[in-house]
C-alpha cells in the first residue's frame, strides 16, 4: 500500500478559510511496490548523484497489455520527460473534455498551445486554480497565460482557498494525478511522480471531484492590464523556471 498526497500544518488546519484543498489516493498491489522503489531510486540519485538499482523495474506498457493504472515518474534521473510527453500528446488528442486542477499555472509554449487549440476546436476546457496561491510571483506570472486561455474559449475557475491538488482528466479514457504542477519547473526540473489511470470508473471519480471543486469557484474574468502591470508580468515570466 502506498499513499500519494501531502502532509503539513497547512494541509491539516481546522480553520475552514485557511486549510488547503488537496487530493490524495492510495495505490495497492504491484503499482504500490513500483512507487516505493521509484521513491528510493529518486532519493538515492538526489543524495549521491547515482541511480539506485530498482527492485522491480517499471514495465513499459505494450499495446496488448491494456493497463488500468501506470506509474509515470519524471525528474533529473529520467532520460525522458515522460510526464510532459504524455500530457502534451494527450491534450492534442483530446476530443470532448479536459478538466485540470493545479496550484500553479506557468506553462511552457507547447502546453499553452495544446490547451488553447483544444478549446478552439470545441473541446470543453476547464482549469481549476486557487484564486490566490501561496506563491505571489507565480500568480503574477500566470496572468498572460490565463488571458490567452479565456480568449480561446477555455474556462478558468478560481477557488477561494489554496488548492494544492494536481490532476487532469482528458475525455473519458485517461486521467493523471500526483505531484506535478502545470508549470515549467515542476514538469522539467523537479522530481515528480504521477499516476495514469485508464479505468472509466476511476477516471469519472477524479472528474466528479474536480467538478465539485469547480462549484465552489468563481469564473475568471480577464482584464486588460496597464502598461506597468504588463511589463511586470513579462519580467516575472522570464523567471518562470525559478517559481
Amino acid at each position: 500500500e502506498y499513499f500519494v498526497g501531502n502532509s503539513g500544518s497547512e494541509h491539516s488546519s481546522r480553520t475552514k478559510n485557511t486549510a488547503w484543498v488537496d487530493l490524495s489516493f492510495e495505490l495497492r498491489g504491484e503499482i504500490a511496490r513500483q512507487a516505493h522503489d521509484q521513491f528510493h531510486h529518486d532519493w538515492e540519485f538526489a543524495m549521491s548523484g547515482r541511480a539506485a538499482e530498482m527492485q522491480s523495474p517499471i514495465p513499459v506498457p505494450v499495446e496488448h497489455a491494456a493497463p488500468t493504472v501506470q506509474l509515470v515518474p519524471s525528474g533529473p534521473d529520467q532520460s525522458d520527460d515522460t510526464v510532459y510527453a504524455l500530457l502534451i500528446s494527450s491534450l492534442f488528442a483530446a476530443q470532448t473534455r479536459i478538466i485540470a486542477v493545479s496550484p500553479y499555472y506557468v506553462p511552457d509554449p507547447s502546453l499553452q498551445m495544446a490547451l488553447t487549440l483544444a478549446a478552439r476546436r470545441g473541446v470543453e476546457v476547464d482549469l481549476v486554480l486557487p484564486h490566490q496561491s501561496n506563491h505571489k510571483m507565480a500568480d503574477i506570472a500566470r496572468s498572460v497565460s490565463l488571458r490567452e486561455l479565456a480568449a480561446s474559449g477555455a474556462r478558468v475557475w478560481l477557488v477561494p482557498q489554496m488548492v494544492h491538488a494536481k490532476a487532469i482528466v482528458i475525455d473519458y479514457g485517461f486521467a493523471m494525478a500526483g505531484s506535478a504542477n502545470l508549470d515549467e519547473r515542476s514538469l522539467f526540473l523537479n522530481y515528480e511522480l504521477m499516476v495514469g489511470f485508464y479505468e472509466p470508473e476511476v477516471i469519472e471519480q477524479f472528474a466528479q471531484w474536480m467538478l465539485a471543486l469547480r462549484q465552489r469557484a468563481g469564473l475568471y474574468q480577464p482584464h486588460r492590464p496597464g502598461m506597468l502591470r504588463e511589463m511586470g508580468e513579462g519580467f516575472v515570466r522570464v523567471l518562470a523556471f525559478q517559481l
